[in-house]
């Protein structure tokens, strides 16, 4: 305490004064009498008062140092009152940042004064048993703070468990679905495959379909051709000839059933491939704006009550699906399939919106999807609705960022494409890319921020429609910017690969909802050649003198047929998978093979950045029932794509595995014996009553999940959408029905942060895990943060009846 010398001035000057007066009286008295008159006293001026000094020397304070802290994250100090001063001081800190009065954190000089309160924010280090120091001013007092990052804990292997006699089924879908799920963007009828220069292989396209087991996925310029050779309408204005499209229509029908060709042989025989073909429109000329279809006419333009805008362009195409494929009634026998699904458009609001010199409005193309899609059902073929079987679909949006703009771009775009169009729509189809490298930025939606995406689209459509639309998702996969308008390089093409098997992971997880998922690889491209040395940035073929060291220009398998390499054999039905790391993204099916015995096939999918060792659990089977054991690993050396395959002897041998880094390994099993499922687990999805609710810090967010079915062994799985900058916190209090859960700190795929150069901002989702005792038949979820700021923009719970406890650790 520092001693007060005030009292004790004041003291010493009255004592002073009062002596001189006595010492005065004395002399006076001792004089005696004198005949000549006393000299009048001199007065003594009163001594000056000495200016108070400001006191800035606080009372001292200390912070209290923090051991065993996480390793880079921002640790929070005590808090501290400052007393002892009577005036305004300075403050200042030289690492970290402080805040006064619990106001935002600074790093930038400030003052305080008396009983203010202060905090310290630290940024621990990125490495264990280190220690990181600030230290903090105050007037003329100094403190320091440390945190010290807690000593390397040697972590355990990531466990994986395969249940191989329990069957997994998602609202009762348990199957491997090739059709859907292992496609190619391209037709059997596709130039590319027949007249595109020189290929090294003398049969293409049954090479690749029949060898990788491969389905054909999307065309988007068959209808366009056929638009161009067709005259418009004598009668409607605006309007294809009906009678022009009969004529063509079946004439295409005939010579594909008929002609007797190499070429045409070979489609016939490809044909099964083709059972969910989806045809999808451009922009031009389907978008009533004047644009020539290519006979010197154009679209109609009215927007009437009988004709609203779009219904001659739903017209045409309800007409190219009428008329130019198979009825697929079982007595027509000319024609090649008819379509399953029909995109409105592909990515309309860049052309249409974003970058048009006479932009439109987003409303305008969400109700023109409407209107085509109610003109494509109304077409007749012998006053008989010929469409009944063709599912209707859209926006198909280039870049579902629903995020933007503090998520002003769901409401304006995603949210309201529901509102307009959603209930004339049978599926939403949109588009999933990585962005590695995009404006020096690695943008990435592979992991969880695909799920949080998924998990909006869902919830908002079952709270507004009463019922989940399925999706198609047309394209998917990674494209690498920072590497366009260059040669062909094995580097572009693992970016893509390794997306679109972390991507296509996420939606074998929605089995019942996917209904098509197609890879964005192109056979040949080379519509989209940039130069003579410049092609397409993905594609399926390249010519050989494109690799280095390579001559010649026939055409061969880039490094993309490494998918259909390594997916090539999985089949079956569904089983039972689990990891202890998010990151690992697993599934699993059973398949009877051409001898009646089974084969087993075990996915796993790294999203971890660097290679991991895992163990392996197989449970289920009689281990001496198995015959032989191989395993492909998709993994890269310096970004260029590896496919290794290899065969172990024992069982033993694949205890434990090294899984490469962002790498897709897939083992199978083959028993000689049947291994049947004789357990179940049956998965259902609820959906909360409200979703999209502002995080304000210590206010609780209450979410309902409702009639959901329990089951004595049951395995719960909550669900959290969450859409925040970085920083924010990402760890709230979790209560179910009052039970507090605990949150895993990790999440699928990589923190978006990506220290400074990912995504602009968080969004994703946390899945918690929920003892089966907390979950009622009606649930009240409460989520409360202790910091301001974006969304929790989804609430779900996935919901798992078994009829066995599997083991989960």
């Amino acid at each position: 305490m520092k001693q007060d010398n005030k009292h004790f001035s004041n003291y010493s000057f009255i004592y002073k004064a009062f002596a001189i007066l006595v010492l005065s009286s004395s002399l006076m008295a001792c004089t005696g009498s004198s005949d000549e008159p006393a000299s009048p006293p001199t007065a003594t001026p009163p001594a000056a008062t000495p200016p108070v000094t400001p006191d800035t020397s606080p009372v001292e304070f200390n912070f209290i140092n923090q051991t065993d802290v996480a390793v880079n994250t921002l640790i929070k100090s005590n808090t501290v009152s400052i007393t002892g001063i009577d005036t305004d001081v300075d403050i200042s800190i030289s690492k970290g940042k402080y805040s006064i009065n619990g106001a935002q954190f600074t790093d930038t000089q400030g003052t305080v004064k008396a009983n203010d309160t202060v905090a310290i924010e630290l940024l621990s280090a990125e490495t264990s048993s280190t220690d990181v120091l600030t230290e903090l001013t105050v007037g003329t007092f100094t403190t320091t703070f440390t945190v010290t990052t807690q000593a390397e804990i040697e972590p355990e292997n990531v466990k994986l468990y395969f249940n191989l006699d329990t069957e997994h089924s998602v609202n009762g879908v348990n199957q491997f679905s090739r059709e859907k799920f292992i496609t190619i963007h391209a037709s059997h009828t596709e130039n590319d495959w027949y007249n595109v220069g020189v290929n090294e292989s003398a049969d293409l396209i049954t090479e690749f379909v029949e060898d990788y087991d491969v389905y054909f996925g999307r065309d988007t310029g068959g209808m366009r051709y056929q638009l161009s050779l067709l005259a418009e309408s004598a009668i409607n204005s605006g309007f294809v000839d009906p009678q022009m499209a009969t004529n063509n229509g079946g004439n295409r029908r005939w010579n594909y059933s008929t002609a007797t060709d190499a070429r045409s042989e070979t489609q016939r025989k490809h044909e099964h491939r083709n059972p969910n073909m989806v045809v999808a429109a451009q922009q031009h000329p389907y978008w009533p704006d004047g644009k020539d279809t290519g006979q010197g006419w154009s679209f109609s333009q009215k927007d009437s009550a009988s004709e609203p805008f779009g219904t001659a362009t739903g017209d045409y195409m309800g007409q190219f699906v009428a008329k130019y494929f198979n009825k697929n009634d079982g007595i027509d026998i000319y024609g090649q399939p008819k379509p399953k699904y029909i995109e409105v458009m592909n990515e309309p609001l860049y052309d249409l919106v974003d970058y048009a010199e006479e932009p439109t409005t987003v409303t305008k193309v969400f109700e023109f999807h409407s209107n085509v899609a109610k003109a494509i059902k109304a077409v007749k073929v012998n006053e008989v609705f010929a469409n009944d079987n063709v599912l209707i679909g859209g926006y198909t949006v280039a870049f579902p960022d629903f995020d933007k703009q503090n998520f002003e771009r769901w409401e304006l775009r995603d949210k309201a494409f529901i509102d307009v169009a959603g209930a004339d729509m049978d599926f939403i189809s949109l588009h999933l890319y990585d962005f590695p490298s995009f404006q020096n930025r690695e943008e990435l939606r592979t992991g969880s921020n695909i799920e949080a995406t998924f998990d909006m689209l869902e919830q908002y459509m079952a709270m507004s429609l009463g019922e989940v639309k399925p999706f198609i998702i047309s394209e998917y996969g990674a494209q690498m910017h920072s590497l366009f308008n260059q040669p062909w390089l094995p580097q572009r093409d693992w970016n893509h690969l390794k997306a679109i098997n972390g991507q296509l992971m996420s939606f074998l997880e929605r089995p019942n909802q996917i209904e098509m998922a197609i890879p964005f690889i192109p056979v040949k491209a080379e519509w989209g050649r940039l130069s003579e040395t410049v092609p397409y940035y993905t594609r399926l073929m390249r010519q050989n003198k494109e690799a280095s060291g390579q001559t010649g220009d026939e055409y061969v398998y880039t490094e993309m047929v490494k998918f259909y390499q390594l997916w090539s054999e999985v089949n079956g039905t569904r089983v039972d998978s689990f990891a202890t790391d998010a990151d690992f993204q697993l599934d699993a099916y059973i398949n009877t093979n051409d001898a009646g015995n089974s084969d087993a096939y075990l996915i796993i999918n790294s999203l971890e950045q660097t290679a991991q060792l895992v163990d392996l659990s197989l449970l289920g089977f009689d281990e001496t029932s198995i015959s032989a054991i191989s395993i492909k690993q998709l993994s890269h050396d310096n970004q260029t794509p590896v496919l290794t395959e290899t065969e172990p002897q024992l069982l033993a041998d694949i205890a434990s595995l090294t899984i490469g880094a962002e790498a897709t390994t897939i083992i199978k099993l083959s028993f000689n014996k049947l291994i049947t499922q004789g357990h179940s687990q049956n998965e259902t999805k609820y959906y909360a009553d409200i979703y999209k609710q502002s995080i304000v810090a210590d206010s609780p967010l209450t979410f309902n999940l409702n009639n959901v079915v329990i089951a004595d062994n049951g395995e719960a799985s909550l669900r959290i959408g969450l859409g925040r900058d970085h920083g924010k916190s990402l760890q709230p209090i979790v209560t179910v029905n009052g039970n507090p859960v605990v949150i895993n700190t990790d999440y699928r795929g990589y923190d978006q942060y990506a220290n400074g150069d990912g995504r602009l901002q968080f969004f994703g989702l946390i899945e918690i895990p929920i003892n089966n005792s907390y979950v009622n038949q009606n649930n009240q979820v409460e989520i409360t943060f202790d910091d301001d700021g974006g969304f929790v923009t989804s609430v779900s719970m996935q919901y798992f009846e078994q009829s066995k406890k599997l083991i989960r650790e």
